[in-house]
């Protein structure tokens, strides 16, 4: 659940009025493409090569070469050209290309927002509506996926009536409540300990990991508490800030403008956390356990991978609580340390408050781009069709079939409990480098209904094999139903917002001034170098908040809100 920041917006807006003139809305060049009949395979008569460019993560060595490009190629006939633009780039990129006038034919994999498609789509004319292609003519697979998401053709749309992208159809459970927190659960063994509840009985718990050497090596060593700000949910702050007052905020830089920024609902009205006594409560906390050594120190500066080495590297286990999505955001799949960290639920703090944030599952939007000037849209659009279907997706995502998954057998069942649809032949592994599938599903569709029917064993949690790699989508579920559903809150997430061509031009500067002040104080109160006990710096971190027009940013949320959802 990656949220492309919306600083590219800046650099749009700073392009020469003559070269944003280049993209237009008029249909572009028909290309000299012999086409086979709608629903049929390959979809062109003769091969054609397009040019798309890819965010490439970390995990996929070459998309060019990639085993699943290639079955793609021979099977539609269309071989693309990937240009690789590494996934920390991607942003900065887009904005560098949409700026030049010479774009591919596609842009796969960016995840641009709704104001980036008012900028680029409605204002610009860089990017081509593709309502045509919605439909069951066109795109069967794509449209039979999207009856698992009612009312999510409607939230694909823009403003302006079009549609200007191709989503990521996924319901994942456990995404849904993804601000998780972990413990080693051999020192709580060690020490005689219950898994905490409440906040006091957390800060006890890491007094003692630091002082009572759990790892028994005879060295203080250990790591009570450590996070990343860089990570998928790695975040330290946004866990233990929802036992004082319910908070989405990401302290990452780049994250974007308007979610998971600490805005939140209050009976109706658009509001904020971050301005409030609790948000403060929340920070001083996290101060004291950061200033007292029970939190690392590179919590707020370090990524995910450097998160697995702090909890890898050692001879001996140190690191006691862990923040992250699942365990293998901070651990080595199927390693010790991976299978011995069990998931805690929110802690309930001094008044009461105990939340799990919500991660809304809408449709990914923007996870596919068609350029205005390509000729080949067409071609894209069904090529990009056949991995919205059920082994498009498994093929793209898991592998190939008898490899790396298989049809479920007969009387099997799934997460849900329902008759099973598929099994996993292999483990997950989304951290090392392969080139047989592209795992990262920019265009695809693993629904509930995928999700759900991967063919589980019934295994008892008291059974050694249960939190083993094998059953990790069971733990996962699992863990998310019995300890964070119970305290999620719909009511107080802000739903995503859609702002019009105007507003965005107006204000996406401001919104980003905005974000970046709250986040960067936030890490200052964190470590210190701001003290969240001194009234003076705190009222003056208030004051800069209106400074930098947080009445006017909610107010204009408030308009958007009620023109969507009221």
């Amino acid at each position: 659940m990656r949220k492309t920041a919306l600083i590219v917006l800046v650099v749009a807006l700073l392009v020469p009025a003559t070269l944003l003139a280049q993209g237009t809305k008029a249909a572009p060049a028909a290309a000299k493409v012999e086409y086979t009949p709608l629903g049929t395979y390959p979809i062109v008569k003769s091969p054609i090569t397009v040019d798309i460019m890819v965010a490439q993560p970390p995990c996929v060595e070459d998309y060019n070469t990639n085993r699943f490009s290639k079955y793609m190629e021979e099977m539609t006939g269309v071989k693309v050209n990937f240009i690789m633009v590494p996934e920390q780039a991607a942003t900065e990129k887009l904005a560098l290309v949409l700026a030049s006038g010479d774009y591919p034919d596609a842009f796969l994999g960016f995840g641009i927002s709704f104001d980036q498609e008012t900028n680029y789509g409605t204002q610009e004319g860089l990017f081509l509506p593709l309502n045509k292609y919605y439909s069951t003519e066109w795109m069967p697979n794509l449209m039979k996926a999207f009856e698992e998401f009612p009312g999510g053709v409607g939230y694909m749309t823009n403003i302006d009536g079009n549609i200007y992208s191709l989503p990521r159809l996924e319901g994942c459970y456990h995404c849904s409540n993804q601000a998780k927190l972990f413990v080693y659960q051999p020192f709580l063994d060690k020490l005689g300990l219950k898994t905490p509840t409440t906040i006091d009985e957390f800060y006890t718990v890491l007094k003692a990991i630091k002082t009572q050497d759990p790892n028994g090596n005879g060295k203080a060593d250990e790591i009570p508490l450590a996070g990343s700000i860089i990570g998928w949910s790695d975040h330290v702050e946004r866990f233990l800030l929802n036992s004082f007052i319910y908070c989405d905020l990401d302290t990452d830089i780049n994250a974007g403008a308007v979610s998971d920024v600490g805005f939140l609902m209050n009976n109706g009205k658009v509001d904020t956390a971050v301005n409030k006594a609790a948000f403060r409560e929340g920070l001083a906390f996290i101060n004291k356990l950061y200033r007292e050594g029970l939190l690392y120190n590179g919590s707020f500066t370090q990524d995910s991978s450097q998160l697995t080495q702090l909890v890898e590297s050692s001879a001996q286990p140190t690191v006691g609580f862990v923040a992250g999505g699942w365990r293998g955001q901070f651990s080595t799949i199927g390693g010790d340390r991976f299978n011995n960290y069990r998931a805690i639920a929110p802690l309930k703090g001094p008044k009461g408050e105990q939340n799990s944030v919500v991660f809304f599952q809408n449709p990914g939007i923007g996870r596919v781009v068609v350029s205005s000037k390509s000729p080949y849209a067409d071609a894209i659009m069904r090529y990009f069709d056949f991995m919205y279907s059920l082994e498009g997706t498994l093929l793209q995502r898991n592998g190939f079939e008898g490899e790396a998954w298989a049809w479920a057998d007969e009387g099997t069942v799934g997460l849900d409990g329902k008759p099973a649809i598929w099994k996993a032949l292999t483990q997950w592994n989304d951290k090392d480098p392969q080139n047989d599938t592209w795992i990262q599903v920019y265009a695809g569709a693993p629904t509930p209904t995928m999700k759900n029917g991967l063919a589980v064993e019934d295994i008892s949690r008291s059974d050694a094999r249960y939190y083993l790699p094998d059953n990790n989508e069971k733990v996962l579920y699992d863990e998310t139903a019995e300890l964070y559903k119970p305290y999620e809150r719909t009511d107080l997430e802000v739903p995503t917002l859609k702002f019009t061509a105007d507003e965005s031009e107006k204000y996406s500067t401001v919104q980003r001034e905005l974000a970046n002040y709250i986040r960067q104080s936030a890490v200052k109160f964190m470590v210190g170098s701001m003290d969240v006990n001194d009234d003076k710096v705190w009222n003056d971190y208030v004051a800069g908040l209106d400074k930098l027009q947080l009445p006017t940013v909610l107010k204009l949320m408030q308009t958007a809100y009620d023109r969507q959802y009221k």
